[in-house]
């Protein structure tokens, strides 16, 4: 499902040495929230923290780029939009190793087609969309964020049964939530390193490196069977 227009973004090509220094201003409620999140799973280094007499927190780090990836609007939502973030690059460093966090689970379309509003109502119980009714879908392609761990595989193009029997009452309205819509930017950050990033002149998508379900399953059972060995050892 790529056009001759499509470029694609792997999680591995997210490897960067350029090393930033950065520097926020939050209010001083929400600088261990900021702390935690620079700190845990981005691999950055807090250099300084000073606090003024108007409530506010200066927090000052060493923080690799792309560590910074889909980082504004993450401490844009758990600060309600109190943090001021300015970065400035500093020098190249060695690599740094991994950085991820929590793996989040995906909804994970395996069909081919439009998504309608039928489909859409119901899983949207399943988790946060990233599509709406009528965009395009293709079986592998990342639909939305599964609440529980885990890859969920969902069928957005199915459309209601269609019978000649009325039942009495009213139709059940249909209703889905707004869909997120992600920046380039914050889904490099948020790819999993089995999915790649498509991008064309008319949308940007997220999907498994692997299209084929029943490849990934089988990849997925061989990855658990070497992790199980290896920890035994």
């Amino acid at each position: 499902m790529m056009s001759s227009a499509c470029i694609m973004f792997s999680f591995s090509q997210r490897v960067a040495r350029a090393l930033p220094t950065v520097i926020i201003d939050v209010e001083s409620e929400y600088s261990g929230t900021i702390v935690e999140a620079l700190t845990a799973g981005r691999k950055g280094l807090l250099l300084e923290m000073s606090d003024s007499a108007d409530g506010k927190t200066r927090l000052v780090f060493e923080v690799p780029s792309r560590g910074l990836l889909g980082f504004q609007s993450e401490i844009a939502t758990a600060t309600r939009g109190t943090a001021v973030v300015n970065h400035l690059f500093l020098e190249n460093r060695e690599y740094a190793g991994h950085i991820g966090g929590v793996e989040k689970g995906k909804l994970v379309c395996n069909d081919n087609g439009k998504a309608n509003l039928y489909s859409l109502t119901n899983i949207s119980k399943r988790g946060e969309l990233f599509v709406e009714a009528g965009d395009i879908v293709y079986s592998g392609m990342v639909i939305g964020e599964n609440s529980r761990a885990g890859d969920l595989e969902v069928n957005v193009v199915k459309a209601k049964e269609t019978t000649n029997v009325r039942k009495a009452g009213k139709e059940e309205k249909l209703y889905v939530p707004p869909a997120k819509k992600l920046s380039i930017e914050e889904l490099i950050g948020y790819m999993n390193d089995d999915e790649v990033l498509e991008v064309t002149p008319k949308a940007v998508r997220l999907r498994k490196a692997e299209l084929d379900s029943k490849a990934r399953e089988r990849f997925a059972r061989t990855r658990k069977k070497q992790m199980t060995s290896a920890q035994k050892k």
